[in-house]
């Protein structure tokens, strides 16, 4: 449960910050990875499959970096964030869920680029859901 809560309060952050001013602050995301690593230690839920998961989205997160996309460094650690989150086993709800999720906020705001932390906060929050069923 204290992971739950823990990932809502460093998503809102992290997602407001995003949607503001499109950083995602490594004096906010690093500590708060280590912190999240830490508590799924103490609640003996860290596994190997994290790694993976981790390894995946930070595979398939670095092709927009690559092509040059409006995506960063920054977007890179938050996901590895929501994929340690998630856990392997999710991992793929969740890429799918923030990419769509994404999409229909740029039609909402009517922009052709908006912060990515949002839509991966709450694609990471359906993943955990789906999960949970």
């Amino acid at each position: 449960m204290i992971v739950f809560v823990y990932f809502i309060i460093i998503a809102s952050v992290i997602s407001y910050i995003d949607s503001k001013k499109r950083i995602i602050p490594d004096k906010v995301i690093i500590p708060a990875f280590i912190g999240l690593v830490f508590l799924k230690y103490l609640e003996h839920s860290l596994s190997v499959n994290d790694v993976i998961a981790i390894g995946l989205v930070l595979v398939i997160f670095l092709i927009p970096i690559i092509l040059n996309m409006a995506f960063g460094g920054g977007d890179l650690r938050f996901g590895a964030f929501c994929a340690l989150f998630v856990g392997l086993e999710q991992v793929g709800y969740f890429i799918l869920l923030a990419g769509m999720i994404h999409l229909i906020i740029l039609a909402v705001v009517k922009k052709k680029s908006y912060g990515f932390a949002p839509a991966m906060s709450i694609g990471a929050l359906i993943s955990y859901g789906i999960g949970k069923i």
